[in-house]
């Protein structure tokens, strides 16, 4: 175990450090952490648009009530990119020390980003039946999930240039007489003029591919293949062995593998989302939401069970005060007291079930999904908190809300044996000082 460790802290942890210190991947988690509001409004707006209960459609419709929840996610989950790109940019710039820029460097990108799309739409009139053709019209295909990977890209890529431009001085300066507002505005027209080309040259060069454009290229050489890669259960495990392992050494291993699993994840969610909202069979078993439905019951370890057990089954003090504490927090995905009151950190008891846990939450509802006992999750964006039993109706209904409940018991089970030996060390240490 010893030699383990030392393995571990000599190549793992710097790798994660400088992971974690990352300025473009740490960006990337920042704008989305930005863009959760407008994931949720889009994603209430799904589930209230087609919730089945009762007669509550037949009432939407018989009020003309039904289209107003479509006006919503049209403009969010089917146009998440647009937001994405804005926001990434703008935190990738104040990460790079430009915070007076940020703004201007996120609408560029913005700008950058509809650049590479390509005008013109096309589709069969309803009554003539007539292939119809809008050549000024800008296609919506890029804009939702399929475009979210290039949106990453871009908002990355267009503040690079931008301030290469800046740290070369290859601005306009005003005299300090001139207001600050007018003089970054003059100051970013070289620096904006320079990504202008940059991206426009990209455009013309991807034109002349068997592509079409830079977006399809994306799509087919780098979006597919890594949703392909978050779809596959192995690689799942492995996050999850990394993430716990980490956790295990006092890093926050999740917030490590987190753009990782934004990226790769992001685009099946808002697929199953668009399914959901369609009537459609929800297509991916893997999204987003699996990690907060299921992995992270009870947050990094799934503790919630060992939870119960502390508040319930403790014999010492110790447990028993730590169980009761920390429960309402764990229950909302909150463990951290648990994490590091236990301890979890750098205890080796401990390692085993704060690793294989979270690995068989994900197994045993992944296998009924694709078993086809239980339906896979509907992809809607939750808020970090939500209490578990209600994560998991939202996400599915019933049938997920009995899963997570099954899924708390197991907890229970798999860190009982272990907890059961803490418990009996921490009893033996209270009866020793009392006596």
């Amino acid at each position: 175990m010893e030699k383990f460790t030392a393995f571990l802290e000599k190549y793992l942890i710097p790798v994660a450090g400088k992971v974690q210190g990352n300025k473009y991947l740490s960006s990337v988690s920042d704008g989305f952490a930005i863009l959760l509001p407008i994931i949720m409004i889009g994603a209430i707006a799904t589930l209230f648009g087609t919730l089945q209960v009762g007669g509550y459609q037949a009432f939407l419709v018989s009020v003309g009530a039904k289209p107003i929840f479509g006006f919503i996610s049209a403009v969010t989950t089917d146009a998440l990119s647009i937001y994405a790109v804005l926001f990434i940019a703008y935190s990738f710039t104040k990460k790079r020390g430009f915070e007076s820029n940020s703004l201007i460097v996120g609408g560029l990108a913005l700008f950058a980003f509809l650049l590479l799309i390509p005008l013109g739409v096309s589709g069969t009139a309803a009554e003539s039946k007539e292939l119809v053709s809008i050549a000024g019209a800008i296609p919506t295909g890029f804009l939702g999930a399929r475009g979210l990977f290039m949106a990453i890209i871009v908002g990355l890529l267009a503040p690079t240039v931008y301030l290469f431009v800046i740290e070369k001085g290859w601005v306009i300066k005003l005299p300090d007489s001139v207001p600050p507002t007018i003089g970054r505005s003059f100051s970013a027209l070289i620096p904006a003029f320079v990504v202008a080309i940059s991206f426009a040259l990209i455009r013309f060069g991807f034109s002349l591919t068997a592509y079409g454009h830079a977006n399809q290229f994306v799509y087919s050489f780098l979006q597919q293949p890594l949703q392909a890669l978050g779809s596959n259960p192995l690689s799942i495990v492995g996050f999850i062995i990394i993430a716990q392992v980490l956790w295990f050494f006092g890093i926050h291993g999740f917030m490590v593998v987190l753009p990782f699993l934004q990226t790769m994840l992001l685009p099946l969610s808002l697929e199953n989302l668009a399914a959901y909202e369609a009537g459609l069979a929800l297509p991916n078993p893997i999204v987003w939401q699996t990690f907060g439905t299921y992995i992270l019951i009870g947050g990094s370890g799934a503790t919630l069970g060992l939870a119960i057990i502390m508040a319930f089954a403790s014999k010492s003090q110790r447990y028993k005060t730590l169980g009761r504490l920390s429960l309402p927090s764990v229950i909302a995905g909150i463990n951290e007291p648990i994490v590091f009151g236990t301890p979890m950190v750098l205890n080796p008891l401990m390692i085993v079930p704060f690793i294989f846990t979270p690995i068989l939450m994900f197994l045993i509802p992944y296998a009924l999904t694709i078993a086809g006992i239980i339906e896979p999750l509907r992809g809607i964006a939750l808020p970090l908190g939500t209490p578990v039993l209600l994560h998991g109706w939202l996400q599915g209904g019933l049938q997920i809300l009995l899963v997570q409940a099954v899924l708390i018991v197991v907890q229970a089970v798999i860190y009982f044996p272990f907890f059961r030996i803490l418990d009996k060390q921490a009893l033996a240490d209270e009866t020793a000082e009392n006596a």
